[in-house]
């Protein structure tokens, strides 16, 4: 079973919400049935700032000359780290003490968090790449546009072979 967040198009069929989401949903054959349980989210923007936020982690990973920043997940790794996102248990074993990173989704945040996380996000993603953030937010922006019209583009072919 995976859970993944996805919206619906004005066709309502269910685009994933990230690259991630969709790689995941590609782990079930094409037209595969499938059980689903679904419900809104709190707030349709945190999908959108869900998206830009990875989006950003993308193009960071893309554009930094760092191997510790070189792929998505590092990138966001980095940045709970430089945010101190850690979750409020702790585990000892010996004598070490180890933090568990918290979750950026935004069903474990509430929206004003979301905001000021995504905030703190941006501003260290845009300072190790040595840019102003609002460039950051837009190229991540852009990156996640142009994703979603290839998407788009994919649905539209198969749906005019069909035909």
């Amino acid at each position: 079973m995976i859970e993944i967040f996805a919206q619906p198009d004005e066709n309502y069929r269910l685009i994933p919400a990230s690259r991630e989401y969709l790689l995941e949903l590609r782990s079930y054959k094409p037209r595969q049935m499938l059980r689903l349980k679904i419900w809104g989210t709190r707030k349709e923007r945190s999908v959108q700032q869900n998206k830009w936020l990875h989006a950003m982690f993308r193009v960071v990973a893309s554009t930094a000359d760092d191997d510790e920043w070189d792929t998505p997940e590092k990138v966001k790794r980095k940045v709970k780290m430089a945010m101190h996102f850690f979750k409020e248990e702790v585990t000892v074993m010996g004598n070490k003490v180890y933090f568990e990173l918290r979750s950026f989704s935004f069903d474990k945040m509430e929206h004003n968090e979301a905001n000021v996380r995504y905030e703190d996000a941006k501003n260290i993603c845009a300072k190790k790449l040595g840019i102003d953030p609002e460039v950051l937010e837009a190229e991540a922006k852009n990156e996640d546009k142009t994703h979603e019209q290839r998407v788009a583009e994919v649905m539209q072919a198969k749906s005019s072979v069909k035909s």
